[in-house]
């Protein structure tokens, strides 16, 4: 179809109203980010320009570099493990066992729950004195070496891991049964007819037909995991020895404790930098062509 000069400024009109939007609250936050990064601030009212100086003092500092870990480290496991659990549970519920629907319920219930919330509950949890653990070691003669794991640096961000992936793991079973749910049953009948079962169903006709519903939910989980904030400083505040402050945490420190907005503003450029460029690998790596 031809589109007339008339068609295109029509076009325009219903695309500006989301362009502005765009622009204000997306673009322009970032390019000041970028432009703050460049800034030293003498005071709150007087600010420098310093070029790049604030980009060498935060990529020298050991605790941004702690902090990269331990972000890449909680990005990787919470994805892989949420993946995997959304997938298993997600097909399981697609399968419509009885008391399906009870369970699509009691998954969820979780990610309703503010973060703030989740942090709470789970530091009770942990906790030696009201915490559910220590009953449970003492029943098999281990309470006197019980530690919460919160408390050690080894353990915290594991622990935290765990607490991430029980209030987020509903929202990925949600979303792959909503994707198995779009696959036409005539399909499906079709390739058991042709004697495809079990693995081999699995793995030749549901993940193939649902795959961009699967690209969708691992590049979604990756970045929410790096943009982690609420629930890691609820429980640990970075805490202890810095062993779960990740890239978010790091920013609010410096930003909101040190004063320092120079160098938040630097994290922030960070984490935008790697939010890009994982996206556009993991687009680029899951190509459904490349994998089937």
């Amino acid at each position: 179809m031809k589109i007339t000069r008339k068609m295109r400024g029509l076009i325009l009109l219903f695309i500006l109203p989301a362009l502005i939007i765009y622009l204000v609250w997306v673009i322009y936050p970032i390019i000041q980010a970028v432009f703050m990064s460049t800034l030293k601030w003498e005071t709150l009212n007087t600010t420098k320009f310093v070029g790049l100086d604030n980009y060498k003092s935060v990529f020298s500092n050991q605790l941004f570099i702690k902090s990269l870990k331990n972000s890449i480290i909680f990005m990787v496991a919470t994805t892989v493990i949420q993946i995997i659990l959304g997938f298993i549970y997600g097909y399981l519920v697609y399968l419509q066992p009885k008391g399906y629907r009870i369970y699509k319920v009691l998954f969820f219930i979780p990610t309703v729950l503010p973060s703030v919330a989740v942090g709470f509950i789970w530091c009770y949890i942990y906790s030696p004195g009201m915490g559910v653990l220590k009953p449970i070691m003492e029943a098999m003669g281990l309470g006197q070496h019980y530690m919460s794991p919160l408390a050690s640096p080894a353990l915290a961000l594991m622990a935290v891991i765990v607490a991430q992936i029980w209030n987020q793991v509903g929202i990925q079973i949600i979303l792959f049964n909503s994707g198995f749910m779009n696959i036409s049953n005539e399909v499906i009948e079709g390739a058991r007819l042709d004697g495809a079962t079990g693995f081999r169903m699995l793995w030749s006709m549901i993940i193939p037909l649902s795959w961009d519903v699967v690209k969708m939910v691992i590049i979604l989980q990756t970045i929410g995991a790096l943009r982690a904030f609420d629930l890691i400083y609820v429980m640990t505040g970075g805490g202890p020895n810095h062993s779960t402050e990740v890239l978010p945490v790091h920013l609010f420190v410096n930003a909101f404790k040190e004063f320092n907005m120079g160098n938040a503003n630097v994290i922030a450029v960070v984490i935008l930098i790697l939010a890009m460029m994982i996206t556009v690998v993991m687009r680029k790596v899951m190509e459904r062509d490349s994998l089937y």
